[in-house]
């Protein structure tokens, strides 16, 4: 009986053809995924950074005018009259106060309180609205431990005149700022705003 010799064709490593490219499809598939997360995260984070800009660029603005008011109160009740508004000589380059009349009447008591925007500060960059309310007043005295160290205190004649400041900061995107502070005007007292 003869016997047929059959001739197997066996490749040393099996039938594994095409492996390695989809291997290396996978993988260039899940690098490509990391790609795209680290671009879409580097994109947030840049995001951020510009809201937290622009929230600090208003709420700079409204501290500005909180500082800006409060310099116009002191100069009106120094001077005991109007402020100079529009770019004045009191604040070059600067557009502030809408109504100087209506905002010395009500710094000095005479007006009620109408709650509308006393100060609008616009130049360079600056975006802010401040409304001052006079508040109250107080008579002010010095204490026996100003007068035992030879000092004279602040005397009988001082008058603490004390107002609430509301301030609004505006920056890009709509970004808004609200501040109030207390301001306390010493009448009588050299120094200070």
């Amino acid at each position: 009986m003869s016997q047929k010799r059959v001739k197997l064709n066996v490749q040393p490593w099996g039938n594994e053809n095409g492996s390695v490219m989809v291997a290396a499809l996978c993988i260039l598939a899940m690098v490509t995924i990391l790609g795209v997360t680290a671009s879409n995260t580097s994109t947030i984070e840049q995001q951020i950074a510009a809201n937290d800009q622009f929230i600090k660029m208003s709420f700079y603005n409204a501290d500005g005018a909180l500082y800006g008011t409060s310099k116009l109160i002191s100069l009106a009740v120094n001077e005991s009259g109007e402020v100079n508004s529009g770019t004045g000589n009191d604040a070059p380059g600067l557009t502030y106060l809408t109504s100087a009349s209506n905002f010395y009447r009500q710094v000095a008591g005479f007006d009620t309180y109408d709650g509308a925007v006393d100060v609008d500060f616009n130049a360079g960059g600056i975006d802010a609205q401040a409304d001052a309310r006079r508040d109250r007043q107080v008579h002010v005295s010095g204490s026996g431990a100003e007068f035992a160290s030879g000092s004279e205190g602040v005397g009988a004649n001082a008058i603490a005149i004390y107002y609430e400041i509301e301030s609004s900061g505006f920056s890009n995107r709509n970004t808004t700022s609200a501040l109030s502070a207390t301001y306390r005007k010493m009448v009588g007292v050299a120094g200070g705003l």
